[in-house]
């Protein structure tokens, strides 16, 4: 079982832009193609169903491409509105390269610091309608290559959860898969 602490959800809230990235980056893949990723969403989704078994989420994995290598629910009471908000969080993490929780704290940074109304469309040139600066989509590296080699999205929590829980199970996954490939030496 995943170890998932929910005060983290608490944490990352509060925690500044750049911490907030500092923890993406704090991992990498070893590898990463069609098996890991299929892997990665198998493992996702059971975490999912341990930790949260009375909610309803989408777990998806998809490359920058767009094309999904993984989907499927936790269980029973998702709706096709949680695969537009997965596709709206995923399009926002491949365009900037950072987590679409991330974008959603520098949109309310400027806010802060420009006008509260300022909008996303306003501030990134982006369709309301095509991303979604809410957490749950993270976007996953392996060692050696600067950009994203996929998307790892999550919906059906508040969106701090939806964050922490793909941070957590990234991480976590990340972590068994190199100690995986050691094992192999």
């Amino acid at each position: 079982m995943l170890e998932f602490d929910k005060k983290l959800c608490e944490k990352v809230a509060k925690l500044p832009v750049e911490e907030l990235r500092a923890l993406e980056r704090e991992f990498v893949f070893a590898r990463f193609d069609f098996e890991v990723a299929f892997d990665l969403g198998c493992r996702v989704r059971q975490w999912a169903r341990e930790l949260f078994p009375a909610d309803a989420l989408v777990v998806d994995v998809s490359l920058p491409s767009g094309q999904c290598v993984f989907h499927a629910t936790s269980n029973a009471g998702t709706a096709l509105d949680n695969d537009m908000w997965v596709a709206r969080k995923r399009r926002t993490a491949v365009r900037f390269g950072c987590s679409s929780f991330v974008m959603g704290r520098k949109l309310a940074d400027k806010q802060r610091q420009q006008r509260p109304s300022l909008t996303m469309q306003e501030a990134y040139f982006v369709d309301p309608a095509e991303y979604a600066f809410h957490g749950g989509a993270l976007p996953l590296r392996v060692d050696a290559v600067d950009a994203p080699v996929a998307v790892l999205t999550v919906s059906g929590l508040a969106q701090a959860t939806d964050h922490a829980f793909a941070l957590a199970c990234a991480r976590e996954f990340a972590s068994r898969l190199a100690q995986r490939e050691l094992d192999l030496d």
